[in-house]
């Protein structure tokens, strides 16, 4: 798409980047955070929506709280039994207890219980409670599930937090018979248990318990068959099996060790016998010959010591030799006595030995004889136990089977125990309701302040989503943004939106003070400062869609040309439809552009051109003023694509350059027909209108897309200044109102809450006779 990003002061540059807003990929807001400006104009823009939402929501609750009845809450505390078992798994014991009071809140709330309280408290005949009913006939065929439907909506059990404590609360317009209701229902709990599911886990318990006496006796019989059996045959338990083997091998193992012992025992007796006849006794001693040889060793000692003093002839050297000598006579006789004694006792040694492993030999060789007797005795039973093994077998797989079987019941027996005490749940009242006259509802105060809270908040969030969707163009912002184009001026509504029947009848030249005209001739000057050289200018404008007020743009800014001493021309090109200009064109005495272009008239009979009036009087007043020229075809044209091709029109243009200095072309919108993209060639520039708070974002990219041509920028159209400035969108129209002295206008300023609180106080304190009177 070729866009033209042209600045204020005029300059222009032509490029052919893509859109910025779908370059972008954004949505309109993207990017920009939510501020307090933000919040207030939302608030502005939508305040009739959020006012709507807020009092279509706070209003029924207000409502609601007042005309409903006074409701009264009573609570019973009930104590739920839980298990506490001692060397058990405590998480486990925890799970339970979990269980226990689940079971407990549910077994409280649930439909069987209601119908029990409403039976054994008469609620169906209780005035109270059919004013609670809302007075619903008896005669109803559903008046019991009602009733059922109504305690249950009226009745909440909850379970406290890590405690075995459940709170039973039942709201009613009768503070005694929510106490009555609290207090009843733990009973009736307690009697749907007992009636239906203990009984029926009662009956199943019983069946299961005779089951399992009888598997009992069953297995008791067939055990009494294996002992009976083991005890006739004297088969112990493993007989006829690898205990057997196992026996026969410790047998066979003794027996074995026994004769091995009995050879051992006779190989020693014949060693010990010949062991003592090669006994030696030479070191034979005695008590004797060990004192004669201290005796002698004496002597011997003496007779060293005395040799060594006196010398071998000294009398008492001889003595003692004489001494040694008999000494080691009695010692030789004693030594060969010791040596017969030892001998003898040498002698009876062996022989009581050799007589002691003779008899540990027959003592062993009668100890294996024994135990291969022994040996050929369990042999024998063994073989025997092997061929009543079968039988046994069979006895013991019955009885195994039928142990099984009982210890089978027994364990469902204990399951269902275990459930009937787990389901079975026991509680007990600690803390009895009374009647509570404290009413809950209605709180209208609490609950209108929520509901205006809330309705709030729900109403900006709806209000900003509504604004974020909002993807209409109000702003040159947006333009600059989106676009890359500068706006050349954002024309105010006029207060009266039916146009003149002649075009130099506009605002611009009848008002030239009024803010309409003061932004005519901004926006004009704005468009003119964008001509690359002098001389006459070629103004192509367009817009989107039809009806955004590309005619009434178009006027305006010839009106503002003429009022700046211009000569102006308005040719308009969209032929299609029998539009406005056209209409002014049948209103005034102008020649139709058809004709000029077929040659059956010509551009002078156009209307005077502004240096052709004639001042007339002393007041120097135009007698023919200036006028705007409008050469537009006085019906519509069916093939207009002929007429834009033809040479001709290009001629006429140049010829119109000559005659006038700013020529206006009005072309038809650009998302309409192709029309206008093909005039962009006989223009210098090309405007796009765009209609204030009406044109979205993809309607003028999708027409700036279309353009084969640059495009210099955006005039807004239809702008509600008053709406515009309090919508504080930060531009120069919110400060319009400050600047009013400037303009003809008579602008209303607006006036805040707080000067609206104190003129409407004002107007109430002031007397009736000071009151104006009404025009």
């Amino acid at each position: 798409m070729q866009t033209a990003l042209a600045s204020y002061g005029g300059n222009s540059l032509a490029t052919n980047s893509p859109s910025p807003y779908y370059a972008s990929g954004a949505s309109p807001h993207a990017g920009s955070a939510i501020s307090l400006k933000d919040l207030l104009r939302v608030a502005i823009r939508y305040k009739y929506m959020i006012m709507a939402i807020m009092a279509a929501i706070t209003l029924p609750v207000l409502a609601h709280q007042l005309l409903s009845p006074t409701i009264y809450r009573s609570t019973a505390h009930v104590q739920v039994e839980l298990i506490d078992q001692v060397g058990t798994n405590q998480a486990d014991v925890i799970a339970q207890n979990a269980q226990r009071v689940a079971n407990a809140v549910r077994l409280h709330s649930s439909r069987s219980a209601a119908e029990h309280v409403i039976e054994d408290l008469d609620l169906l005949n209780d005035p109270h409670f059919k004013k609670d009913m809302g007075n619903i006939g008896s005669g109803d065929k559903d008046y019991i599930y009602l009733a059922i439907n109504r305690l249950l909506s009226m009745v909440t059990v909850a379970a406290e937090p890590n405690s075995d404590l459940l709170a039973i609360s039942v709201s009613s317009r009768s503070p005694e018979l929510a106490a009555r209701i609290a207090n009843q229902i733990p009973a009736s709990v307690r009697a749907v248990r007992a009636s239906k599911n203990n009984e029926l886990r009662a009956q199943l318990l019983a069946s299961l318990e005779t089951e399992q006496h009888e598997r009992g006796e069953i297995a008791a019989a067939t055990a009494q068959k294996v002992a009976e059996f083991r005890q006739n045959h004297r088969m112990l338990v493993g007989a006829g099996g690898a205990e057997d083997l196992a026996q026969l091998n410790r047998i066979a193992t003794q027996a074995a060790a026994a004769s091995a012992s009995r050879e051992g025992s006779a190989a020693r007796s014949g060693g010990i016998a010949a062991a003592g006849s090669m006994q030696s006794t030479a070191q034979a001693s005695s008590a004797g010959l060990d004192q004669l040889e201290r005796r002698h060793a004496d002597l011997v000692a003496e007779s060293s010591k005395l040799t060594s003093s006196y010398g071998p002839n000294h009398p008492d050297v001889k003595r003692i030799s004489s001494q040694i000598d008999a000494v080691e006579s009695a010692m030789a006789v004693e030594r060969d006595n010791a040596q017969s004694a030892a001998r003898a006792v040498a002698a009876a040694e062996s022989a009581r030995m050799t007589q002691i492993a003779r008899s540990d030999a027959a003592g062993e060789a009668a100890a294996a004889a024994r135990l291969n007797g022994i040996l050929a005795s369990v042999e024998n039973k063994s073989y025997e136990n092997v061929g009543n093994s079968v039988q046994l077998e069979n006895l013991v797989r019955e009885s195994t089977l039928a142990d099984e079987s009982y210890k089978a019941i027994a364990a469902r027996v204990e399951q269902v125990r275990a459930q009937m005490q787990e389901e079975g749940v026991s509680s007990s009242i600690v803390s009895p309701a009374v009647p509570n006259l404290d009413a809950i509802a209605p709180a209208p105060l609490k609950y209108t302040i929520i509901a205006f809270l809330g309705s709030g908040i729900l109403a900006f969030l709806l209000a900003f989503l509504r604004d974020f969707l909002d993807d209409r163009l109000r702003t040159s912002a947006q333009i600059r943004k989106y676009f890359g184009l500068p706006t050349f001026g954002m024309l105010p509504l006029l207060a009266q939106d039916q146009p003149a029947d002649d075009p130099s009848d506009s605002p611009v030249i009848a008002d030239p003070q009024s803010l309409f005209a003061e932004v005519s001739r901004s926006m004009y000057c704005e468009i003119r400062s964008l001509r690359q050289k002098p001389g006459s200018q070629v103004v192509l404008v367009s817009s989107p869609l039809p009806g955004d007020g590309k005619s009434t743009v178009t006027l305006t800014l010839a009106a503002a040309g003429l009022a700046m001493g211009d000569r102006t021309l308005v040719l308009d090109l969209d032929l299609r439809k029998h539009g406005y200009l056209q209409r002014l064109q049948n209103n005034i005495d102008s020649p139709d552009l058809i004709d000029i272009i077929t040659g059956q008239a010509d551009i002078d009979g156009l209307l005077p051109l502004p240096q052709e009036g004639v001042t007339d009087g002393d007041d120097g007043e135009f007698a023919n003023p200036p006028r705007i020229g409008l050469l537009s075809a006085h019906n519509p044209v069916e093939e207009p694509a002929v007429l834009l091709s033809s040479p001709k029109l290009a001629k006429l243009l140049r010829d119109l350059r000559e005659k006038f200095d700013f020529i206006v072309i009005n072309a038809p919108a650009t998302l309409a027909v192709r029309d206008a993209r093909a005039m962009g060639q006989f223009a210098d520039q090309t405007i796009m209108v765009a209609r204030w708070g009406r044109t979205t974002i993809e309607q003028m990219d999708a027409s700036l897309d279309l353009h084969h041509y640059a495009v210099s920028g955006v005039i807004f159209d239809h702008v509600d200044y008053a709406e515009h400035a309090r919508l504080r969108y930060g531009d120069s129209v919110q400060f319009y109102v400050d600047s009013s002295d400037y303009y003809s206008d008579d602008f209303e300023h607006p006036q805040g809450i707080v000067t609206r609180a104190r003129n409407w106080m004002r107007r109430r304190r002031r007397p009736a006779w000071n009151q104006p009177e009404l025009a």
